[in-house]
Order: structure tokens, then sequence, then C-alpha cells
């Protein structure tokens, strides 16, 4: 699953060949139901600070038992505080570990698995190497006690996500089609209100669905990509905490200066076209009016995605650290705040509280507003992540 960022690479160990027992192939000889068991040595006499150590075993497993005797000889000599977790009896927290210390997928299912600090190895080779070279690093300034983390997003994260979720759902470009959709709509049936309200509707959840997909591939892909570099999570939130930063300043660019720099954060004026014409088509074409506009929110979402992609890539990192069900569910969170102003926007030109006309005008009277707004909160947020990566 994930790959957890700090300031500085962690390392991390594969499991060796014949330094592990597989608990899902059934390759470890018993299969005992010993629960999450907390042994904290006399300290009397020992070197250093606590050092606080969770090991992930089954019951029977030889690799298990020889690092669990490592440790044992090290208590000797420092203060080792070891939490064993028993990963057959307790299959779900121990998936809450790796989920939470960004083991790697092909590591899932074997042990032994010592987690310490904010790393982790796998296999008693490994971790017995790793141990003999760090433990009196560890021992100098002690390390905090080892947790599988909440599984759930903090505060700031929740903050964050909801403010990501806002710059989406204010984009200029997102206005411009579905302003462009109604109007389309309304010139195929006039006097039928009622499908400007079903279309717009369509196209919103079509833009829903489509960008859902691309959010968990997204999310996919960002998990795989950190699994591999294997560096910290605090690196991770300030690093795209700096590039939501940057995101903001472009967006900032557009209010100050619109098309400067050579470009504006929308969609690219050379697809504008392509984009209106597969409207058009989907909406005029072989499909009807609903179900066009459907298929038509589906297709223009590719057009939207290099200005709206960069604060959902953000939100990514931020959801990374969550099982994919969990992530999920933020997914769709984030893409009913998205897609929330075109479903307002359709229900005030429905009900007559505004025209199309009114609307594009709106939208081309406020498209400098609107990178304003959009700057000012990837700015608060970029903040916050850097923040929290600092903390």
């Amino acid at each position: 699953m994930l790959a957890l960022l700090l300031m500085a690479f962690v390392p991390t160990f594969a499991a060796q060949s014949g330094s592990t027992c597989n608990i899902i192939a059934g390759t470890c000889p018993g299969q005992g139901s010993g629960l999450v068991t907390t042994i904290y040595t006399n300290a009397t006499g020992r070197i250093g600070e606590p050092v606080y150590v969770a090991l992930a075993y089954a019951p029977g497993c030889p690799h298990c038992e020889a690092l669990s005797g490592y440790i044992a000889n090290l208590s000797a000599t420092y203060d080792i505080r070891t939490t064993y977790i028993n990963a057959i009896a307790n299959q779900t927290l121990f998936s809450q570990y790796l989920s939470h210390y960004n083991v790697s997928q092909s590591d899932y299912g074997v042990v032994p698995v010592l987690f310490v600090d904010n790393t982790y190895c796998v296999g008693d080779t490994a971790c017995i190497s790793f141990l003999s070279k760090n433990i009196a690093s560890f021992a100098s300034s002690g390390t905090p006690p080892v947790t599988p983390g909440s599984g759930s997003l903090g505060s700031l994260s929740i903050l964050a996500i909801t403010g990501l979720a806002l710059v989406d759902s204010i984009n200029p470009c997102a206005f411009a089609v579905l302003i462009f959709l109604l109007s389309t709509l309304f010139m195929r049936d006039p006097n039928r209100r009622r499908t400007i309200l079903l279309g717009g509707f369509a196209f919103a959840f079509g833009i829903f669905i489509f960008y859902f997909v691309i959010g968990m591939l997204l999310l996919a892909g960002i998990k795989a990509a950190l699994a591999v570099a294997g560096l910290s999570n605090a690196y991770v939130y300030g690093a795209f905490g700096v590039f939501a930063i940057l995101l903001g300043a472009l967006n900032l660019k557009d209010y100050f200066h619109y098309g400067g720099m050579g470009f504006v954060m929308e969609v690219p004026r050379s697809w504008r076209p392509g984009m209106l014409a597969t409207i058009e088509k989907s909406v005029l074409g072989g499909f009807a009016s609903v179900p066009g506009a459907f298929v038509a929110g589906v297709l223009v979402t590719a057009f939207l995605l290099p200005c709206i992609t960069g604060p959902y890539f953000v939100a990514g990192s931020l959801l990374k650290g969550l099982p994919l069900g969990a992530a999920a569910i933020w997914l769709v969170y984030y893409n009913l705040l998205f897609i929330l102003p075109m479903l307002v926007i359709t229900l005030l030109v429905y009900f007559s509280f505004t025209s199309i006309e009114k609307a594009a005008a709106f939208r081309e009277k406020n498209v400098r507003r609107l990178h304003l707004i959009a700057g000012i909160l990837l700015v608060l947020v970029g903040v916050i992540m850097f923040y929290s990566a600092l903390a």
C-alpha cells in the first residue's frame, strides 16, 4: 500500500528468501491464537533511553523466534520495550500496521515484521542486521511508542480536503462547460425546461463518475510510486504542500495578470474547440438529450484534467495513508463538493432565478475573482500541509 515520507529517506528492507514465514500460504508451522502482548523488560542498568518496537509474528514461525530471541538478548543491554502482535489472530490490527508504515504489498502476509521509530524491516536476517547497526543510535535519544495509526484523517487533513474540493468546484473551466451545455440543451428543446434540469444533473453526474474513477486510479498510482520511493510521511506532506502553494501562486497570477506568462490555469485554448464540439455531438448527435449530457460529462472530463487535477493530486497525497475503502468515501465527499456549483447553477436556471445568458456573463465578469479565491484556498491548504510536515 502506501509509501510514507518524513524529511529524509527512510530505510526499508525487502523480505529475504528463507528469512520469513508466509501466513497466507500457510508456511508457518503453528496456528496459535495468542493476542497482542506488550513486554517491558526491567530497565535497571540498561543503556540509553527507551526504544519502543512492535514485532508482528506467527506462532511456530522459526524466523519470528530467532528475531524475538535477538531482541531479548539486546534487552540485556538496552531498554527495549516490545509489543508482540500475533499476525494470525489479529489480522485487522496487523493490516493497520502494514498500512500505517507503508509496507510494500509484496511483503504482505509474511512475518516477522519489525516496526520501530518511523520505519520497518521484514525478515529475521534483515531485521537483525538493521537492529545491530541502529540500536545504539535509537537508544541515544529514544524512540516513540509504535502505534498502527488511527486509520482516519486528522482535522487538518479534513480541512485541507474540503478546501481542495472547493478550489475545484469554483474552477472557471467547469463553469464554462456547464453553461455551454445548458445553452446546447436549451437550443435543442427551448420549451422543455425539465430537459435543462435533467441534462444539467446528468452532466454533473457524468463528471462525478469519471472524476471518481480517475481519483481512485490516481490514489493507487500515488501509493505505488511512494511505495517504491520509500520516503517518510512528513516529506510527502511537505512536498505536496509546496506543490499546492505553487498552484495557488499560479492562480493568483491569473487574478493580477490574466493570461500572463502565456497561459492561464484553465483548459488550454487549443483544446476548447474540441471540447465544445464533443458536447454538441453528445447532446445533438445520436444520443437523446439527457443521456447525451451524461456522456458529455464523462468525455469532457478529459479536457478538464489540466486545470483540475492539480488540487486532486494534492488531495490524493492526503488520502494515501487510508485503506482504499475509506479513501473512496472521502473521494465521494470531494466530488460531491466538486459538482455542487454545477447542480446549483442548473437549479437556478431551471427555477428562473437566473438565465443562461446571465450565468455566462457572471462567469466572464468574475473569472479573475474565481482564480483569486482558488489561489487563496490553495495557498492556505499548502501552508496547512507544510505545517503538518513540520509538526
